[in-house]
């Protein structure tokens, strides 16, 4: 059976207990109800992957865990960070209508983890069904400080761009991801549907108005 090894940061404070009973499924960060989300436990493809800062915060350590790849699937966390965003109204008028339309997206387009290939979503997380027993879990004392994760988010732009250059039918141009968005979103072709943030960035959600798809593009500031 072929398993895959996946990264979780969690708390110094609760490798004790985690030790003892695994870790178990459901967020304790994200008020946006996700079924999918709720039933897994949410992990990164590697160390470098992770975008909410906890691999630079000393408060946290890194655990690999080693599961099922049968078990795993792959989901834009970003899509789903923007839900969040739209239902509590952080920064923005709440919104369930929107938020509802970025879960149902979330989990429409997770896909087995061994589909998966790089530049799809932007943060790209792990949910592995179920919990994880502790007996396949080890602390990563130093994790890889690589470069995967910030080249799939370049792949994810550029992906973007090309698919927006597509949409607004542009035969050759240099404009990168963001000038494309203020392009498609001045035409009518796509709009704003929730500002969040991660560790990265800051980040804006958009939706292309023919398809219903979702895109996230970094913000200046």
């Amino acid at each position: 059976m072929a398993t895959k090894d996946v990264y979780v940061y969690v708390r110094a404070d609760d490798l004790d207990a985690i030790s003892e009973e695994g870790l178990k499924p459901g967020s304790k960060t994200l008020r946006v109800d996700c079924a999918l989300r709720q039933k897994s436990v949410a992990a990164w493809l590697g160390p470098d992957f992770d975008v909410m800062g906890h691999s630079e915060n000393p408060q946290y350590v890194c655990l690999r865990a080693r599961v099922d790849a049968a078990r795993c699937q792959v989901a834009p966390m970003e899509l789903l960070v923007a839900a969040n965003a739209t239902h509590i109204g952080r920064g923005q008028p709440k919104n369930e209508e929107i938020a509802a339309r970025l879960v149902a997206a979330y989990e429409k387009t997770a896909v087995p983890i061994d589909q998966h290939t790089l530049g799809t979503f932007r943060a790209p997380e792990v949910l592995v069904d179920g919990e994880i027993s502790a007996d396949d879990i080890a602390v990563v004392k130093s994790p890889e400080s690589g470069t995967r994760g910030e080249e799939n988010r370049r792949i994810y732009a550029v992906r973007w761009a090309e698919h927006l250059i597509r949409v607004l039918s542009i035969q050759r141009t240099l404009m990168q991801l963001g000038e494309l968005t203020e392009a498609a979103e001045h035409r009518g072709v796509a709009v704003r549907v929730a500002k969040h943030d991660d560790a990265t960035a800051y980040l804006e959600t958009y939706m292309l108005v023919e398809t219903g798809e979702f895109f996230t593009v970094e913000k200046e500031d």
